[in-house]
């Protein structure tokens, strides 16, 4: 789970529940919070929507630069996973 920390649609409480949810059903996950990230971190238009709007949206680029370097570390796995139960 990539979240923005400071991301006002996501409370405390939301997040406390879910790493509980997961860690109860002994989900194999990792969370990481991207301080100064607020919602919509990874879209670069959100900036200009959040001052239209009136919203806490903004884009911040290093969170997206880490977010997405995260995705890609984790579908390396899946799939280096998955290729290899199918050789077995």
């Amino acid at each position: 789970m990539l979240n923005g920390a400071d991301d006002k649609f996501v409370p405390a409480e939301q997040i406390e529940a879910f790493k509980k949810e997961m860690s109860d059903a002994n989900a194999d996950y990792r969370f990481i919070n991207y301080p100064g990230a607020v919602h919509a971190f990874t879209n670069p238009n959100a900036t200009r929507y959040g001052k239209k709007f009136k919203i806490p949206l903004a884009y911040n680029a290093a969170a997206d630069r880490n977010s997405w370097n995260e995705m890609k570390k984790f579908m390396d796995l899946i799939f280096s996973l998955t290729s290899k139960k199918s050789m077995i």
